[in-house]
């Protein structure tokens, strides 16, 4: 089983995507910190970290500006840990794109705008991609290294530019700019079923009812639409260049697999490059193999430090509990790796004594993720 260290060295982005409480953010931050401790100058975009180990990376947990994470064996400059700011991304998108001071004052301080910069389905997504373009365009980092928004589907973040593009599409943005907007929602539905549809989708995703807040949005954006559809298109590149890597974050529960095998077929007919699996959590059987020891000599040691009590019993009963938990993992993820395609890597994390938030915790990974 090779490690992760290849794909250090053969990409400029690494992506790490999975279904949310994976472990995505820690196995992200511990491939940033390997990078880093190689002297490459890397960057790690994460989200939402658990404040414990967002204080280890040195941020504040408030989002905002980078901050420069300081370790032993790391030159200084070298790793960079960065918090997405979901509506200070959507802000600098407008700053940049607005035509004039007016119209991007007029679009930050529009209500159905602010609603759409922190909670639309899918911004969160995109943003995370449109950082991630950013931060390469800028060329001032070795390596990126992306832990992908907390969805329930690994997918969410792989169809988000397509789902922003849907909704910012000229064909929708028409209906909006048209004068008959004033007379309200119910000569709306009136005049035409699919507007009608549209408006009550839009209300139901956003909370906001007052069609001319909605109308002057898109009235204010017509200029930054130019510009949104070669951005989505330069996404799409970006995701499926050569410098850059999908990491797939699985645990080995039956379910998380399950996804994580349709996220597989989907990557491969988007023609992105899965270059890695990490499972994580994982349990091992300390009987199997060669080298494993029999559940009879674990009883007989058992018997030998604690006697034949109630204590010996319920540790025997307690290890042979944890080796049917470790046969179970470890045939789904042989299973899942059958399906793999040739030339993915798969590395198992064992599932520690508690959770990784610090540097330390971060290093204590290394050896299973880039162990040859």
């Amino acid at each position: 089983m090779a490690g992760l260290d290849q794909l250090l060295r053969q990409h400029r982005v690494i992506i790490c995507a999975g279904s949310g409480g994976v472990g995505k953010t820690t196995t992200a931050a511990s491939i940033a910190l390997r990078a880093a401790l190689a002297g490459r100058r890397t960057v790690v975009l994460t989200i939402d970290p658990a404040k414990r180990l967002a204080n280890a990376l040195g941020m504040s947990g408030e989002g905002g500006p980078s901050a420069q994470v300081t370790a032993e064996g790391i030159e200084p400059g070298h790793l960079t840990a960065m918090m997405l700011d979901q509506k200070g991304a959507w802000d600098e998108m407008v700053e940049r794109h607005a035509p004039s001071p007016e119209i991007r004052d007029r679009i930050l301080n529009n209500r159905f705008y602010q609603h759409l910069s922190q909670s639309f389905a899918g911004s969160h997504e995109y943003m995370a991609v449109e950082q991630l373009c950013e931060l390469y365009d800028a060329g001032t980092h070795d390596l990126i290294v992306v832990d992908t928004p907390p969805t329930r589907h690994a997918l969410d973040f792989l169809e988000a530019p397509q789902r922003m593009a849907d909704f910012l599409d000229r064909r929708v943005m028409k209906w909006f700019v048209r004068p008959y907007l004033s007379a309200g929602w119910a000569t709306l539905q009136l005049m035409n079923r699919t507007v009608g549809f549209l408006f009550r989708r839009l209300e139901e995703a956003t909370g906001v009812s007052a069609l001319a807040e909605v109308s002057d949005f898109f009235n204010a954006m017509g200029g930054l639409f130019e510009a949104f559809e070669p951005r989505v298109r330069r996404v799409y590149e970006l995701l499926r260049s050569v410098d850059t890597g999908f990491v797939l974050v699985a645990s080995p529960e039956e379910q998380v697999l399950a996804e994580a095998e349709y996220f597989c077929r989907k990557v491969r007919e988007l023609e992105m490059p899965l270059r890695a699996v990490v499972f994580n959590r994982t349990h091992r059987e300390m009987t199997a193999g060669r080298q494993g020891v029999s559940a009879g000599e674990v009883r007989q040691l058992v018997a030998r430090m604690l006697g034949n009590g109630p204590g010996a019993a319920s540790l025997s009963a307690n290890f042979e509990r944890y080796e049917m938990l470790g046969r179970g993992d470890g045939l789904r993820m042989e299973s899942f790796r059958r399906s793999l395609p040739k030339g993915v890597t798969a590395v198992q994390v064992p599932n520690f004594n508690s959770d990784v938030h610090s540097l330390a915790g971060l290093r204590a990974m290394h050896p299973f993720l880039f162990a040859a």
